[in-house]
């Protein structure tokens, strides 16, 4: 069976594996499981994907990426976009998952810049004499 080819696909599966990064989710009528990544489950903060799911739970997801790779298709899915009483879409223009995602961009490329020290080396201490 296909997979949804839509990004932005509401629908309501159960959860397959819970691991420490996520939830991997059995997608109805699709051979297919898509991962929700813990960042993606909720707005709080998740440390722990398994103190908010647990295997065989109905959840709300939406599909909001998919990447092939090596020849195997990887489904990217989140929780805390989707009411999970209801099923809405909290974000049917994907603003807040642009916004996740910039945030993220932005502060990859500020980690990526090197600190540099105008430290001087091998001096020596006018008052106490000591080698530093």
């Amino acid at each position: 069976t296909g997979f949804p080819s839509a990004v932005g696909v509401d629908f309501s599966p159960q959860v397959a594996t819970v691991t420490d990064y996520g939830a991997f989710i059995k997608i109805p009528g699709c051979r297919k499981q898509g991962l929700v990544h813990r960042t993606h489950m909720s707005s709080c903060r998740v440390d722990k994907p398994s103190e908010m799911v647990d295997v065989g739970d109905k959840v709300w997801v939406k599909l909001i990426g998919k990447e092939l790779k090596e020849d195997k298709v990887k489904l990217s899915l989140s929780m805390k976009v989707v009411h999970q009483g209801t099923g809405k879409d909290l974000d049917p223009n994907n603003v807040a998952l642009e916004q996740d995602e910039r945030k993220k961009r932005s502060f990859r490329d500020y980690t990526s810049q090197k600190i540099t020290l105008g430290a001087v080396l091998n001096t020596v201490c006018k008052k106490c004499g000591c080698k530093g």
